[in-house]
């Protein structure tokens, strides 16, 4: 299992890495609730944030997903968020966050970009004991013509994600889904290239002249359908110079969770 992951962390949250290597631990995630107006092309987003959090924290969003995971502390959760568009997968410019609820101060400590496919992270460290409520905007500007647009160079996990994905649904048909984590572990020619997701493309074109210009993905997710559901992990490869999925393949990691009985179809998750 590879050990690193890709994106990087600013000086701000570096308190929070060792805490955040275990990978998935004490994490929940949610699709977030649509604002008045709702608008995946509209030229401005923004998101209200409301979390509840004993001690620390840290808040990733990406897309229409918030991710929350607990550092220290009582388990922390989502209370009630909301955002006018998905962060965009492409063209975030000028991100900002504002606080107007907590009693002690919120960091981020990672602004979405290319390097880290767009996903922002936000930390939060409640210094007095107890919980809190921390509430906090989001603000952005994207290209009209590309906020809900595939990214405009290859994205090798959201290809791999989607190959994934199709493959997940021609077994399990309608009603199920995967959430996919956001961060994945990539393998480059044998070699690790977590940190730098330009350098990492600079380092596989310098392989382009070789005989092998593949790439192996790694990610984490969660698999459901309207009975149960189930964590997961998947893999692929891909080939770098043509920019294709070349294998996708999924397994199940978790015990079975059993939904309401009554939408059982006596089919299982495949």
């Amino acid at each position: 299992m590879l050990k690193r992951k890709f994106y990087p962390f600013l000086l701000l949250a570096t308190t929070l890495v060792t805490s955040t290597a275990a990978f998935g631990q004490g994490e929940t995630q949610m699709r977030v609730r649509q604002l008045p107006g709702w608008d995946v092309r509209a030229r401005e987003g923004r998101c209200e944030i409301r979390v509840w959090v004993d001690n620390r924290a840290e808040v990733r969003m990406r897309g229409d997903g918030i991710f929350v995971r607990t550092v220290q502390g009582s388990k922390s959760r989502d209370d009630g968020s909301e955002c006018s568009q998905p962060l965009p997968y492409n063209s975030v410019r000028d991100f900002q966050i504002r606080q107007t609820a907590g009693r002690s101060r919120i960091a981020l400590a990672q602004e979405p970009s290319r390097m880290n496919n767009f996903t922002a992270m936000i930390a939060i460290e409640d210094s007095q004991g107890g919980g809190d409520t921390y509430a906090f905007e989001v603000s952005w500007h994207a290209d009209t013509d590309t906020a809900a647009a595939p990214a405009a160079f290859f994205d090798d996990v959201r290809a791999c994600q989607d190959a994934v994905r199709q493959r997940f649904s021609s077994q399990n048909g309608r009603g199920s889904y995967i959430d996919f984590q956001p961060f994945a572990d990539r393998l480059v020619d044998g070699q690790d290239r977590a940190g730098d997701r330009d350098r990492g493309r600079s380092a596989r074109n310098q392989n382009h002249g070789g005989t092998q210009a593949q790439e192996s993905i790694q990610g984490r997710g969660s698999a459901r359908s309207p009975n149960e559901s189930r964590e997961l992990t998947y893999a692929c490869t891909v080939d770098v110079r043509r920019n294709q999925v070349l294998t996708g393949s999924y397994n199940y990691t978790g015990p079975v969770v059993r939904g309401n009985d009554r939408w059982n179809n006596g089919r299982s998750l495949r």
